[in-house]
């Protein structure tokens, strides 16, 4: 009988103690890994920057030599990535840690080591609250600005080429609200850090010198059309400054930009995506072919875009076609007038191109890319003393580019 007793009460006891626990164990936490493995095969008919990606044909030294092909194989742009999840007070919570293998750039310094000893680059570290309608994003991830990216075996979708907007540490609020049963209006808004140079090499970002963040916003409409097509129309900006010190006390460098995106999907087998900006000093955005001031200092203008058709052919065969341009402002290419070298700028630079995108299984997707990269530079020198001389030159290179990625699924 005592036993019996004894083992009601350690059970009572027991069921207490888990109910307690329970009610004490806070939220349930859901993870997955994501990323992407991805092998790279692309050959260029001259040198482009940097060879394992394609932003522009580079410039040669002397400006009549012959074309140099040359043969990239690489696994870098692979990456690997932890989401979690969980939800507390009608609050949810997401955050994620991605990375893939840029960290150490493409520098032509250890070009050796950093291709098969290839370093992390950190790509996105963010947490995102939402309850309700509205959401709070603060860490590192993309841009709110030009939100789209065209489908390329290309790693950098565009960049320098008429795709603007990268990723930077922020602090953010996105809302969201229907008009009607096929329609809703998107907004989100937030502050940046402003990356910028070191032109007075005072060894402290330029950016951070100006004592504030930069600001983006975007403003979009989302909305079904026919039986199963959507359609989503955005226009966003960024502004920010850099600041450095001059003769007179302090300068500063205004970045901004005027965005438009669109994507149609008519259907499931079709989709038309394509962006338009416009805006000065956008070498931190990949905008103005990598250009921000001049020699004398001052922002340089740019504006660009592009376009690209996607179709589905059949179950897991996609077709693109596309075209980028980056056309920085001529105007600000100005140089001192007592500049007797001659300098270069990039006046213009885009990329046509078409691709094909298989699934061998639910995973692995083989890429065939063909692309028509043309980069033209300008000169400036001063001859005499005080007459400006100019002079230009196109350069264009074909890429063809064959690629091998398995999903993290």
């Amino acid at each position: 009988m005592k036993r019996t007793v004894v083992a009601l009460a350690l059970l009572a006891l027991g069921c207490f103690a888990a109910s307690a626990a329970a009610a004490d164990a806070g939220p349930a936490y859901g993870f997955k890994f994501s990323g992407y493995f991805k092998a790279d095969f692309a050959y260029d008919q001259t040198r482009v920057n940097s060879g394992n990606y394609a932003l522009y044909v580079t410039e040669r030294s002397p400006l009549n030599a012959p074309d140099n092909d040359v043969m990239s194989i690489t696994a870098r742009e692979s990456r690997f990535g932890l989401d979690f999840w969980w939800e507390e007070n009608e609050i949810r919570t997401d955050a994620r840690l991605e990375f893939d293998f840029y960290g150490l750039g493409v520098s032509p310094a250890s070009l050796n080591s950093m291709e098969n000893k290839a370093a992390p680059m950190l790509r996105h570290a963010y947490m995102k609250l939402t309850k309700g309608h509205w959401s709070l994003l603060a860490g590192q991830t993309s841009d709110i600005i030009s939100p789209l990216a065209p489908r390329t075996a290309n790693y950098t979708v565009l960049w320098d080429q008429g795709n603007i907007g990268y990723r930077r540490p922020q602090l953010r609020v996105s809302t969201w609200t229907g008009l009607s049963d096929n329609a809703k209006v998107f907004a989100a808004a937030g502050l940046f850090r402003t990356l910028g140079g070191d032109l007075d090499g005072d060894k402290i970002d330029d950016g951070a010198d100006s004592g504030i963040p930069t600001f983006e916003g975007r403003l979009a409409m989302s909305s079904k059309i026919r039986e199963n097509g959507t359609m989503e129309l955005g226009v966003s900006g960024h502004y920010g400054t850099e600041e450095y010190p001059s003769g007179r006390g302090s300068k500063s460098i205004e970045s901004w930009s005027g965005n438009v995106d669109l994507r149609i999907a008519p259907c499931e087998r079709t989709e038309i995506t394509c962006e338009l900006f416009v805006g000065a000093d956008l070498g931190a955005y990949y905008g103005g072919v990598g250009q921000t001031v001049n020699p004398m200092w001052a922002e340089i203008g740019s504006k660009g875009g592009w376009a690209e058709l996607s179709f589905k052919a059949a179950d897991g065969l996609w077709l693109n076609a596309g075209y980028g341009i980056d056309n920085p402002d001529e105007d600000d290419f100005v140089i001192p007038a007592d500049e007797a070298a001659v300098r270069s700028f990039i006046g213009r630079n885009s990329n046509m191109f078409a691709s094909v995108m298989y699934d061998l299984t639910s995973t692995v997707t083989a890429m065939v890319e063909l692309s028509q990269l043309k980069t033209k530079y300008e000169y400036r020198w001063i001859v005499g003393g005080d007459e400006l001389r100019t002079d230009n030159r196109e350069l264009d290179s074909m890429r063809i580019q064959f690629a091998l990625k398995a999903a993290i699924k």
